[in-house]
């Protein structure tokens, strides 16, 4: 009957602290990260050069 009450903002939010969520939010941002790599480095080698505009 004493129990604190949590709010059900903190019970929405505590999946951010779920493993398996961390773990899939890494993958997919090194997924991208190797993504943007490969497209800046196909264009810088086979299109437009991109890097002479981030200077």
């Amino acid at each position: 009957m004493n129990e604190p009450q949590t709010s059900s903002l903190r019970k929405d939010f505590r999946i951010f602290r779920d493993p398996g969520f961390l773990v899939t939010l890494l993958l997919i941002g090194l997924l991208a990260a190797i993504g943007a790599y490969i497209l800046v480095h196909a264009s810088n080698r086979y299109g437009i050069p991109i890097r002479d505009y981030w200077r």
